[in-house]
């Protein structure tokens, strides 16, 4: 099975260097991030992608809904595909959240670091918890989709964290950048 795993477009949080939660209207994609998810589903348009399995998020709906009318894909809401929680310093930007919480934040984006896969944020979640609910996530999907093809829309820091994961090689992800999963 395949799974073409892509990271939404950009967001007015994005551009801000807000450290965004899953909900607030920073998380809306811009109308750059608008483009590249056309841009995205115009590429992907040519694999008659069956399904798409999204986070709940709506920086990731949104981009797997430009994705999925080209074909008029179903989309199938999992909520263990939504971002890295990042706890109270969601909303904030990176300088704020550098000032109070420098040496835990840096760990956290420091996706090679296995040393500080326990490390959090107030409220938040480590690594480890991060790439063990989105690998139970992508597992279930490979156990349970009906097809040999799936796309799977989601967020660049728990993307870079399952792909190191998966090949142990530092990986960050653009806005609508994938990478696809072959198992």
């Amino acid at each position: 099975m395949k799974l073409y795993i892509f990271r939404h477009g950009e967001t007015f949080a994005n551009v801000e260097k807000i450290v965004s939660d899953g909900y607030s209207s920073k998380v809306q994609l811009t109308d750059r991030g608008k483009e590249q998810a056309l841009l995205l589903g115009n590429e992907l348009q040519k694999l008659h992608l069956p399904i798409i399995y999204s986070s709940p998020y709506d920086r990731a709906h949104m981009t797997a809904q430009y994705v999925a009318q080209f074909n008029r894909t179903p989309i199938n809401i999992m909520s263990d595909l939504h971002e890295f929680s990042f706890g109270i310093a969601e909303g904030k930007t990176e300088a704020e959240i550098y000032t109070k919480y420098n040496k835990e934040f840096t760990s956290i984006l420091d996706v090679a670091d296995e040393k500080t896969y326990q490390v959090r944020l107030p409220e938040g979640e480590s690594k480890e918890e991060a790439v063990n609910r989105f690998s139970k996530a992508i597992n279930y999907i490979l156990a349970n989709c009906p097809y040999d093809i799936a796309g799977v829309a989601t967020h660049g820091h728990v993307m870079s964290l399952y792909y190191y994961h998966l090949y142990h090689e530092l990986r960050s992800f653009k806005n609508c950048e994938y990478f696809v999963l072959d198992k």
